[in-house]
């Protein structure tokens, strides 16, 4: 059933896609023009939405798709889609001038939502080899074996010291007069035996739900009681006041039970159409109706088990299948393959010597070989010829000049082409200088323009690629197509590969042939006293080499440094999350800020995720360096870990806060950053978090417990040196008071800067609807709409912490007995005098002023405030202008 739901989905996709294309082309073959930016940015917008729609569609169907085959063509569209999201993404912020994109008033036309447009996932992900994997699990359970053996060292010590303390005995031999004055004491047994009980964090917490569980029976037995009581006082009233009713008749009974028929009937109808509503109302994000069940989120779990496994499967029996068939399809037929290939090289030879009299060579093995002279990709010998003479003419034009006269020909067009260059390039200057000042006036403002893209073709050509391969197939709909693989397609395929290997081994055979040729040929034209035509001479064109970084290979050395990072607590064990866990609503007016205010829009929860989706693509694409900026609790930590669960990267913490002044020391930091580059390398790709970097570039002096010179030189310099830029290697720091830091220092080493989302009345609201819905005990009616805009501006981490602290079993009891109100909730949160509401406009202030986006955003916001003043005083001109014309008509006719 899953395998026919994906395959008519994939369709589906393809069709939209297609449409989609079609109305993309057409906007940029016509040049759409739009008077206005906040129009251009709402057309730009609205197919920016529609193509991550398309994105998170064709996604899905890669991820669960059975067809092993189809795999590849699938994977080429979704990297496609990507390619033309990022350039419309790039062509979004050059238009706007902000590093934000809203996409609110562009949704609406396409009839999207929010929901719509949120990125599911990472399309590429790195597979590790099993090797590396194998060590880093011996590493985490060598560092928990080795941590449990210094917790049993530590209370077998306390315990020790305790008895010896409490044992002293007196030395009765030494007849001192310190023994004499000593008053013989009574050894209390109590005081032996009063040893302090020591509690691990495992005993802890299952106390602790122990007495949660407790709490919770404790409440539903006090709730019945109660009921009970009250039941039975009613009862007893009624008894002594004699308005206890009798038994019914028979014809009541019954006339009773058909009342209750029928208005159970109609209240079984409300109950559905309420169900309905509430199903619609969840697909609408506009409430929660019914919480996910812990058998569902398994079942979901064991599906994805389950697909994963049959996709291995599918891919081993075609490997199986594939090396069978290729065995035996080669010992029958390489001989007559081989044998083939000579005979059509022989009659190429034949050829050129009936026509030229000369031998062209074979081409060589990375050019393609003998397969380039059945593809006839070779010139002919009446080409040749032409060009022969055409070589020869120039040698002989050469022949007459010197060397100095051929190399100032070569310096005269090279100067020639700077010269042409320099002229583009002082016109692509003064267009841009023109189109500056025809944007400033109002008369002359061109507009804007579609943008041209180059990233549409290889869409197109991945679909047609697709089409070619599979469209015949797909229109029979047999279960092959759907799932496993078509042995016919891989059939055709191994013909094709065994043909290319035997063409590598007859080219062998016949360059050896075309020597012996090429000798038999001299001897000829020597006999002949005739010159023989000589190769033409081509300058091969130079590549760049690129150096090849070599693979680090696991080694003893490597293991031992990865258990080392993991006792010591740098090689991280991280929880698995999503994109869904950094909760927050979009903000549904951003778009409308930015343009009817002239102000930047704050971005919420949605607009970091998917500026986040991006940064997680690029861990897989070469090194790169993220500093991440907001209040302390904000949710840093979390995106840290969902960048790595996306990747499935190795996790690195350093935090120079909890470097000891023992550790401090040049060599230590030297050894400990070597080897995290060096595992951080082996086990790409891979995440190195860095805490509060922001206090290595404090403008005041800090206390002298921490050496902030040495710390700086060997976290951020030697660390950075030594990680290649195409290492798949990801820096992410973090800065929570960024004003109080040199900017500038610390923005060079980290370029890339995103700022954290204030917690608004969306993320506060969604935190407590979270906490309602997880936890039986709280009232569904509980108010936490006033709560949420009250507790604007707490961090998200304090809030979740403070809800969490809230339920313990006392107050389970106390609200199973009389509610709970938002005052009380809202007086608990208040208590902690240590969390404050912090200032964001701060955080705004600092990015608006010391980052690159952030001053991008306000010099635009700047230059259309100045825009629309120019506007308007030449509306007044212009209404003035015809204010005059009017009194000159009226004088004119007086």
């Amino acid at each position: 059933m899953s395998s026919d739901y994906y395959f008519n989905k994939w369709n589906r996709t393809l069709a939209c896609l297609n449409s989609l294309i079609e109305l993309d082309l057409d906007y940029q073959t016509t040049k759409v023009h739009d008077q206005q930016c906040c129009d251009a940015a709402r057309r730009l917008s609205g197919i920016l939405g529609r193509y991550i729609a398309c994105y998170n569609d064709a996604l899905e169907c890669l991820q669960h798709n059975l067809q092993v085959q189809k795999t590849v063509y699938i994977a080429d569209v979704v990297k496609a889609i990507v390619a033309r999201i990022l350039e419309l993404k790039g062509q979004s912020r050059k238009l706007e001038g902000a590093f934000y994109q809203f996409l609110g008033n562009g949704l609406i036309e396409d009839k999207l939502t929010p929901n719509d447009v949120e990125f599911s996932g990472v399309s590429t992900k790195y597979k590790r080899c099993v090797e590396i994997n194998d060590a880093i699990m011996k590493a985490f359970q060598r560092a928990k074996e080795i941590k449990e053996e210094k917790e049993d060292k530590k209370g077998e010590g306390e315990e020790e010291g305790v008895v010896s303390r409490e044992l002293k005995e007196d030395k009765w031999w030494e007849d001192t007069e310190e023994t004499v004055k000593k008053v013989t004491r009574r050894l209390d047994m109590t005081e032996v035996y009063e040893v302090e009980e020591k509690i691990s964090e495992e005993t802890l917490a299952r106390k602790q739900k122990v007495a949660l569980i407790q709490a919770h029976e404790k409440t539903r037995l006090i709730t019945l009681m109660v009921i009970k009581q009250k039941q039975r006082r009613e009862k007893w009233t009624k008894e002594l006041q004699g308005t206890l009713n009798s038994s019914a008749r028979i014809e009541m009974r019954e006339r009773g039970a058909n009342l209750i028929q029928r208005y159970l009937r109609f209240y079984f109808e409300l109950k559905r159409k309420k169900l309905k509503d509430c199903k619609r109302d969840e697909l609408l994000q506009l409430r929660l109706c019914n919480k996910p069940s812990y058998e569902e989120t398994l079942k979901e779990k064991d599906l994805k088990m389950r697909q994963n496994q049959l996709h291995e499967d599918y891919e081993k029996q075609r490997k199986v299948f594939n090396e069978q068939f290729k065995n035996s399809y080669f010992e029958r037929k390489h001989e007559d393959i081989a044998e083939d290939i000579r005979d059509n090289v022989r009659n190429w030879f034949q050829k050129w010597y009936n026509e030229v009299k000369f031998f062209y060579d074979i081409p060589k093995e990375k050019q393609g070989g003998s397969l380039l002279i059945l593809k006839e990709e070779v010139p002919s010998p009446t080409e040749w010829r032409e060009k022969y003479k055409v070589y020869l003419d120039n040698k002989k034009s050469i022949k007459k000049k010197t060397l100095w006269q051929v190399k100032w020909e070569k310096q005269a067009e090279k100067e020639e082409e700077m010269m042409l260059k320099r002229k583009e390039m002082k016109k692509k200057k003064l267009e841009a200088e023109l189109l500056k000042k025809m944007m400033k006036n109002p008369t002359l403002h061109p507009g804007f323009k579609y943008p041209a893209s180059n990233k549409t073709e290889p869409l197109i050509k991945a679909i047609k690629k697709y089409y070619h391969n599979w469209q015949e197939l797909d229109k029979e709909e047999f279960m092959f197509v759907k799932e496993k693989f078509v042995k016919k397609i891989d059939e055709e395929n191994l013909i094709m590969n065994v043909k290319l290997e035997m063409n590598k081994i007859a080219d062998m055979d016949m360059r050896q042939e075309l020597k012996l040729l090429k000798r038999a040929l001299k001897n000829d034209y020597k006999r002949n006293e005739e010159q023989m035509p000589e190769p033409i001479k081509e300058k091969a064109k130079r590549k760049k080499q690129q150096k090849l970084q070599s693979k680090v290979k696991i080694n003893e050395n490597i293991r031992n440094k990865l258990m080392d990072l993991a006792a010591s607590d740098v090689l991280k064990e991280y929880p698995c999350k999503d994109f869904k866990d950094f909760l927050g609503d979009a903000n549904f007016a951003g778009d409308s800020i930015r343009y009817n205010t002239l102000k930047p829009a704050l971005h919420y929860g949605a607009e970091t995720r998917a500026i986040w989706w991006e940064t997680c693509r690029d861990v897989s694409h070469g090194f790169k360096r993220i500093l991440l900026v907001g209040p302390r609790g904000c949710g840093k930590t979390t995106l840290v870990h969902i960048m790595a669960t996306v990747n499935d990267a190795i996790l690195y913490e350093l935090d120079p806060t909890q470097v000891a002044e023992e550790n401090g020391t040049k060599e230590y930091l030297q050894e400990l950053v070597h080897s995290v580059a060096v595992c951080a390398k082996a086990t790409q790709p891979s995440v190195i978090y860095i805490k509060h970097v922001h206090e290595l570039y404090q403008r005041k002096v800090p206390p002298k417990e921490m050496n902030v010179d040495v710390i700086k030189r060997f976290f951020i310099r030697k660390l950075f040196k030594k990680i290649h830029r195409r290492d798949n290697v990801t820096i992410v720091g973090t800065c929570t008071d960024p004003w109080l830091s040199r900017s500038k220092q610390l923005l060079k080493k980290f370029p890339a800067v995103v700022l954290l989302p204030d917690t608004s009345y969306s993320a506060v609201y969604l935190i407590l609807r979270n906490w309602v819905a997880n936890n039986r005990i709280v009232p569904s009616d509980l108010d936490i709409h006033s709560l949420a805009y009250v507790l604007q501006g707490y961090s998200f981490g304090y809030l979740v912490k403070a809800l969490d602290d809230f339920l313990t079993a006392d107050r389970i009891v106390k609200i199973a007995a009389y509610g709970l109100t938002p005052q009380t909730l809202y007086q608990y949160i208040l208590c902690n005098e240590n969390e404050a509401k912090h200032d964001y406009k701060r955080y705004l202030k600092w990015y608006a002023e010391k980052t690159q986006w952030g001053k991008m955003e306000s010099k635009r916001i700047q230059d259309d405030k100045e825009f629309r003043a120019l506007v308007e005083e030449w509306k007044e001109k212009m209404e003035k202008k015809k204010q005059k014309e009017k009194k000159m008509k009226t004088f004119n006719s007086s």
